[in-house]
């Protein structure tokens, strides 16, 4: 079985979904035994979870989505002139 530290450290992969199968088993059978890592665990789900409806929630400002457009085109331009094969 892991440890906190570990279970810890696996949390964020844990809840994006890339773990092994058996690290997986071996996160979920901590957090059944430890209380403290479910409670961390539950703190860092509802805040994805908070964050997800926030954004979806929110859109930005037109002038922003055209700044970052302009700007990402301008990005493309620069990188094709020095690297034509892209």
């Amino acid at each position: 079985m892991i440890n906190c530290r570990d279970c810890a450290s696996a949390l964020n992969p844990y809840l994006d979904r890339e773990l092994s199968d058996d690290d997986v088993v071996q996160v979920r059978a901590h957090l059944e035994a430890c209380g403290g890592c479910l409670h961390l665990f539950q703190f860092e789900e509802s805040l994805r979870r908070l964050v997800r409806v926030r954004c979806q929630e929110l859109s930005a400002p037109q002038s922003l989505r055209e700044r970052i457009t302009l700007r990402l085109a301008m990005e493309r331009t620069r990188l094709q002139r020095l690297r034509p094969e892209l």
